[in-house]
């Protein structure tokens, strides 16, 4: 058996399933992270003040997003509501946050650092589920030559 084959029958099954889903969860929280960095290039910076925690409910419990008024550059009043929830609430009502805004539609803004833990578990989860795969695929390459010289 020549090199090549070796190689494809140790990458086939549950190494490439692994690698797979691996890259997968690394794709999207490397995507929620590119996202963030993108939008804040051209976004305007203010300060705006939690005024509202909206429950959202399903099979699983209830999370809060915070709802957060902020003024625009030209002194008009916006309001943000994120689609980040938590429980218990990440944020408190009366509490002051950094809100990355587009000028042109300020109601589509991000709360400066909303989602890093997320974005941070999406990657660690995938770093760690590829990292399995490259050792179950180098293991079974090893073995591949112990047992077929």
């Amino acid at each position: 058996m020549n090199l090549f084959q070796r190689i494809k029958g140790a990458l086939f099954g549950a190494p490439l399933i692994l690698l797979s889903i691996g890259l997968i969860f690394f794709a999207v929280g490397g995507g929620l992270t590119y996202y963030q960095i993108i939008f804040r290039q051209d976004a305007t910076q203010a300060q705006g003040e939690v005024i509202e925690l909206a429950e959202g409910c399903d099979d699983d419990g209830c999370a809060f997003s915070p709802i957060v008024r902020f003024t625009t550059a030209n002194g008009e009043t916006a309001f943000y509501h994120s689609t980040f929830g938590s429980y218990p609430p990440e944020y408190q009502i009366g509490e002051r946050v950094t809100i990355f805004y587009k000028p042109e539609t300020p109601e589509k803004a991000i709360i400066g650092g909303e989602g890093g833990i997320l974005r941070y578990v999406f990657i660690g989860i995938g770093a760690v589920i590829v990292l399995s795969g490259l050792i179950f695929f180098a293991v079974t390459l090893k073995n591949s030559f112990l047992s077929d010289p």
